[in-house]
């Protein structure tokens, strides 16, 4: 199952895979920038469980911080910026995307654990960038 996975994953071209990444990012950091400035409700993200807006605005901004150098890696994993890799650093690269993963994939279960706007629309938004950061980490890059 796994290897039909693969297969099916590699079809995507990788410099889109990752444009499509970032673009996720990006979607993230304005839901969270929307939450700091109090468009959207706080209660409709982090599972509901934030007791209070300053919480969220916290959680929110750290969360944004968190994303802006995976959307870095992502412009030079997916050779959006040319980057030669050598041995090492392609190995270390891909390790290090490729151990993200379950992170990513705990996302998606949270999400659905979540409240109303979570299961709703950023359940698709997470199961997207989920299967775009799978075919950035799966590239060999040496």
């Amino acid at each position: 199952m796994f290897r039909r996975f693969l297969e099916w994953i590699r079809h995507f071209d990788l410099r889109k895979a990752g444009i499509i990444n970032i673009a996720i990012s990006v979607i993230n950091i304005i839901v969270h920038i929307l939450v700091i400035k109090g468009v959207l409700p706080y209660q409709w993200v982090n599972g509901g469980r934030t007791t209070s807006f300053e919480a969220a605005q916290q959680i929110s901004s750290s969360s944004i911080f968190i994303m802006i150098p995976g959307i870095i890696i992502t412009l030079f994993a997916s050779q959006i910026i040319p980057v030669k890799f050598n041995k090492f650093w392609g190995i270390a690269v891909s390790a290090l995307l490729i151990l993200l993963l379950p992170v990513s994939f705990i996302g998606i279960i949270q999400q659905f654990l979540g409240t109303m706007f979570e299961k709703c629309v950023m359940s698709i938004i997470t199961i997207i960038g989920f299967c775009t950061a799978a075919r950035v980490a799966l590239e060999k890059r040496w």
